[in-house]
């Protein structure tokens, strides 16, 4: 039971190397966003707008669906100490399947899972269902600048016990624990005047603060991001960005920029948090006018974790 347990906090945490709550701590999802540096809530234009900014959906144009994997901190061998469950190694996964409708007069919709795993010992799944509107439908004064966004999500977190630890008091309502909480999102992109190309978004997670302790209260505290991007009429291939986050009493800043180049066929991108450095690349391609797709990749270098090769995200997202 100990070595379990060991193995769980050991996992959290490398992902969270400075004092905070752990439970469903945001590890980086998507290989865009990731790849500059996490500073995408002003962005927020694609499949992944569901994990940093909901009002960023309006922005989407396609159907998309999109599948993102990654091992994190390649090269770093943790141990379980506990054959039962299936060998001492230990690996570090994410995995991320979304799809998003492109925007309609009835706003845009998306349907998410994001898993985080520890090899046979833990886990947590987040099911996220999606809406993104424009202010301007319901206030015409607002236009198309303005638009908000929410996520209505599902929670769960398991373990997996051995004959031991099936009889530990921690557990003795189940090794599971679900529940449901909501996001809010705020996206302002201005399109004339002298704030033309600026965007500014705002978002709050995990509003009600659900509990998900075993047998103590753990609540998932309340995460704000503040992101600001721009892009200018002269340099429109080029997009800097900065977000700042705010958990649990820590706060965190991460900066990134992405160019897309060769008609928008090629997309280079880096950025840095407190936490780690971050560069990307991707590549699109069109198939005719109603289909296309895009590969994502990024990679990121942890400042605190010794032996470790980085973490690598690849992503696959289909229009159509």
């Amino acid at each position: 039971m100990k070595k379990i347990l060991y193995s769980m906090a050991s996992a959290l945490l490398l992902l969270a190397p400075r004092p905070a709550q752990a439970a469903f701590q945001d590890t980086g999802w998507g290989a865009r966003p990731v790849g500059m540096g996490g500073s995408f809530t002003a962005i927020a234009d694609d499949s992944n707008a569901p994990l940093y900014n909901p009002a960023g959906l309006v922005q989407i144009q396609w159907n998309e669906v999109s599948a993102m994997y990654s091992r994190l901190f390649s090269n770093l061998t943790l141990f379980s100490g506990n054959t039962g469950t299936g060998g001492d190694t230990v690996h570090l996964d994410q995995s991320y399947l979304s799809y998003v409708s492109r925007a309609s007069r009835y706003g845009s919709f998306g349907l998410s899972w994001a898993n985080f795993n520890t090899t046979g010992l833990y886990r947590e799944d987040t099911v996220a269902l999606s809406y993104g509107r424009y202010l301007g439908d319901l206030f015409p004064v607002l236009d198309d600048q303005v638009s908000v966004g929410v996520n209505l999500k599902y929670l769960r977190r398991s373990v997996t016990l051995d004959a031991a630890s099936a009889t530990d008091p921690v557990f003795a309502g189940g090794d599971s624990r679900n529940a449901f909480t909501a996001d809010a999102g705020l996206l302002w992109k201005p399109d004339q005047g002298a704030l033309e190309g600026w965007r500014l978004g705002l978002a709050a997670q995990n509003l009600t603060q659900p509990d998900v302790g075993f047998k103590d209260k753990d609540r998932v505290p309340v995460e704000w991001r503040l992101g600001a991007a721009y892009q200018s009429r002269q340099m429109p291939w080029l997009v800097p960005a900065l977000d700042i986050t705010r958990r649990a009493g820590v706060t965190g800043v991460s900066g990134g920029a992405e160019s897309w180049l060769f008609g928008d066929t090629l997309g280079l991108r880096a950025g840095a948090n407190r936490d780690e450095a971050a560069a990307g690349i991707s590549y699109y391609q069109a198939f005719g006018k109603k289909m296309g797709f895009r590969l994502d990749y990024s990679f990121t270098v942890p400042y605190y974790v010794q032996d470790a090769a980085g973490s690598h995200r690849l992503q696959v997202t289909v229009y159509f």
